[in-house]
Formats: structure tokens, C-alpha cells, sequence
């Protein structure tokens, strides 16, 4: 019987200290209306006199902040009801009275400013006061997530993005075959986005989330304790003692790549940042602040690379002749991928590293506890080994010695095959150092 048909039309601009001593303009049927802290609204008939409307206004700040009078118009019923009977002028007061209700109830809180913003806009606001807080490395991928966004709906105001359109970027990406991990990534980005939005005023309400491809269990690619062992008997200085370190302590490229000459000690490192891409960063997690004992036979290797840079004046353990931090891809591409090519060792990455440390603990029969301490992790999902359970320092130190133990074994055995066979594993590794 009644109707929300509303029409609204902006009436005048006015300030904060002009309106709340301000008198309603003549409402449309001429009868006066009620001042910004009251209304009553008006109710009217219209021209074919077949319907009741109602009119009323309401205060709202526009996405310049300043605060305009809105008038709204709405159909509240028609004149002759299906009965026969006719409505009342009383009546249609009453119809529009839960609408009058509604202003005058919010009149005593300043108005609700309403913000817009294209995509485009505001993700520049984003980039610079969010994702800036950000790690390089973070940064570098969500910049990545929001020129794709930006292609899409950059021109676009941020409140008629809908699910629907995400969806539709999320379908046409699976069909273009991304992986479901870099459409899930997509995702965590726009939410954070949206967040922040939804914290500023540009939108109401974040997006729910859309139907994401689900992620396959892959077998991740490991090395083994042969593989390690040819690859630290094949190399010689820091790249011998960088694999050594490795495979030992389970320790991140990027976190090795930030070592500094005081993070060491004869018997143990301490982890505090990270280098991604040839530049400085936080550690991947709170837990990936850390410090690892390291075994005699590693110690000895890492305090002969701390004299020597030292003696070049550099901080970093590793460092290129002008002290800047080694960038691990650069690494990996020039020099682990020719030698695990040359060795015919099946390619893990620098990751295989740290799936063949845990591996080799856990045969060792080292507590879970000491294993997920000295890889970082932040968590293993257990209430009980995460709060409850405390690595020692003895037990810390005892996986250390026995994977030292373990990996100069098999590495000793690797150089006596090398040498019998193929002459001394120098060779190679020089070869490898002219490349």
C-alpha cells in the first residue's frame, strides 16, 4: 500500500554555523516546516490528486565535507484505497512519520560525512599511508596485485565495486591459468584495501569474500643429505661456508644474506633482519628473531669469514666489494643453479635447504619444540609445543652438534670419492668462481 520511492534533491549549501540557527524554507505545499533540530515534514496530495506524498529534509556532509540540505520526496500511499475509503490527510502523517523520526533522532550528532573516491585515488592514499609501513618485499607484491586491480577498475568509484566485479576478475585470472596461491594473494590485498577504506569513510562495508580456486598440495623439492654434502665439498670460501650455514641452521637466504659481523659468536648467530633483493628488511615473523647455536666445526667457518670482513671494514658476513648485502636471487641464479647442474643434483632452491635441516633433526630425534625454535616458525598449531612446551638451551645447542656432526661426515666422505675419482673438488669450484 505505501511506497519507498524517494526522491532527493539538493537544495542550497550551507555551513555548520548557519544551519542550527537556520528556519526550513516553505516545503513545496507552502506550509512551513520545522528548524534543523525539529521537523514535522509535509504531506500533499499530487497534481492528478491520485496519491499522498510526503516531504522532508535532512542535513548531509558531501565528500568535500561541507554540509548540504537534502530534500526528499516520497509517495506514501494513494488517495482512494482498494476498499473505497479515502486516506486521510492524518493518516499520511502518520505514514511519513517514521521517516521524520529517523532525521530528527540523528539531528543531535553531527552528519555522517559521505566520502567517494575512485580506485584509483585511493589506493594512492593507501600506498602511502598503509602498504609504505610495509616490508620491501610485501610492498613489491601488493603493488604488483593493485596494477592489475587498477586495470580494471581504476576509474571506477570504490562504493559500486561489487563482488560481482571481483568475481569476475577472479574467474577470468583462473581461466588465464595464475596459480590459485597468486589469486589468493589478489584477494588478502583488495581486503586490506577495502579495510582501510571502510576506516576512512570511502566505503560502508568491506567486500565479502568471493569463490577463490582452491590451492593443490604440491610435494615441496628438498635436498638430501648426499645432495648437501656434494654441494658443500664442490665449493670453496664463503659460498662453502653460505651452504654449510644452510644447511645447518635452516636459516632463510634472506636471513643469512643479513647476518652481521656481530650477529656472530664461536658458538652461535643471532638472526635480526633480513635482505630481500640487495636491501635491508625485517625478519619474515616476530619468531624469526632468534638465536641459533651453531656446531664447532661451523663456528670455526664463520669466525675466519668475520676476520676477513672485518678486514675489509665491511658489518655484513656477506657483502659484494663495495659492502652492500648480497641480493639471494642473484646468487641462486649465477652460482647454486650451475653447481647443482654440474653436480646433477635435482634443483630445490635455497628453500630445500630448510626442508632438509628439518629433516635431518627429526631423524636425529631432536624435540619438535628445538626444531621449530631454531627455523623460525611462528607457530605448529598445537596449544601444548606452542605456549606450554620451552625449548632448552642444551638441546639447542645438542642439534647443532649433531647436524654439524652428521653433514662433516658426509661432506669428508664426498671429498675422498671427489678426489679418488675426479681429482681435487678445487677444480671445479674454481672453475665455477671464473664463470
Amino acid at each position: 500500500m505505501f511506497s519507498d520511492d524517494v526522491r532527493s534533491e539538493e537544495v542550497r549549501p550551507a555551513t555548520c554555523a548557519s544551519i542550527a540557527p537556520a528556519i526550513d524554507s516553505a516545503a513545496r505545499n507552502g506550509e512551513s516546516v520545522a528548524r534543523r533540530r525539529y521537523q514535522r515534514g509535509s504531506v500533499y496530495p499530487n497534481k492528478a490528486r491520485t496519491v499522498w506524498l510526503g516531504n522532508y529534509t535532512e542535513y548531509v556532509l558531501d565528500s568535500d565535507g561541507e554540509e548540504k540540505r537534502v530534500r526528499h520526496e516520497l509517495v506514501l500511499g494513494p488517495i482512494r484505497k482498494p476498499d473505497g475509503t479515502a486516506m486521510s490527510k492524518r493518516e499520511a502523517q502518520r505514514a511519513l512519520q517514521p521517516y521524520v523520526d529517523r532525521v530528527n533522532s540523528s539531528l543531535a550528532a553531527p552528519a555522517r560525512e559521505h566520502k567517494s573516491a575512485t580506485l584509483d585515488a585511493f589506493v594512492q592514499i593507501w600506498d602511502r599511508d598503509y602498504l609504505s609501513l610495509s616490508k620491501p618485499s610485501t610492498q613489491s607484491t601488493m603493488r604488483g596485485h593493485i596494477k592489475q586491480l587498477k586495470s580494471v577498475f581504476g576509474q571506477k568509484d570504490m562504493r559500486q565495486i561489487t563482488t560481482g566485479d571481483l568475481q569476475r576478475v577472479i574467474a577470468s585470472m583462473d581461466a588465464e591459468d595464475y596459480a590459485p596461491k597468486t589469486i589468493r594473494n589478489l584477494w588478502a590485498t583488495v581486503r586490506l584495501i577495502w579495510d582501510a577504506a571502510v576506516a576512512q569513510g570511502y566505503v560502508d562495508r568491506v567486500l565479502p569474500k568471493p569463490r577463490l580456486p582452491r590451492v593443490s598440495r604440491k610435494v615441496p623439492r628438498y635436498f638430501r643429505l648426499e645432495d648437501v654434502a656434494k654441494i658443500i665439498a664442490h665449493s670453496q670460501g664463503e659460498h662453502r661456508l653460505f651452504y654449510w650455514l644452510a644447511a645447518e641452521t635452516g636459516l632463510r637466504a634472506g636471513e643469512i644474506a643479513g647476518l652481521r659481523v656481530s650477529d656472530v659468536e664461536s658458538d652461535r648467530i643471532t638472526v635480526s633482519q633480513s635482505v630481500w633483493h640487495g636491501r635491508v628488511q625485517a625478519p619474515k615473523t616476530d619468531n624469526a628473531l632468534r638465536t641459533i647455536a651453531v656446531s664447532p666445526q661451523l663456528g670455526a667457518l664463520l669466525l675466519e669469514q668475520s676476520e676477513r670482513q672485518r678486514g675489509k671494514g665491511h658489518d655484513l658476513l656477506f657483502s659484494s666489494s663495495t659492502g652492500s648485502p648480497w641480493d639471494a636471487s642473484l646468487f641462486r641464479r649465477r652460482k647454486l643453479k650451475p653447481l647443482l647442474r654440474s653436480l646433477e643434483v635435482r634443483e630445490a632452491g635455497f628453500h630445500g635447504f630448510r626442508h632438509f635441516n628439518a629433516s635431518l633433526l627429526s631423524s636425529l630425534r631432536i624435540p619438535l619444540k628445538v626444531i621449530q625454535e631454531r627455523l623460525g616458525h611462528a607457530s605448529a598449531g598445537s596449544l601444548t609445543l606452542d605456549v606450554y612446551t620451552h625449548a632448552e638451551w642444551e638441546e639447542n645447542v645438542e642439534a647443532a652438534q649433531l647436524a654439524g656432526e652428521k653433514i662433516e661426515k658426509a661432506v669428508n666422505s664426498v671429498s675422498l670419492t671427489a678426489v679418488k675419482e675426479k681429482g681435487p673438488p678445487t677444480q671445479k669450484s674454481e672453475a665455477l668462481e671464473a664463470a
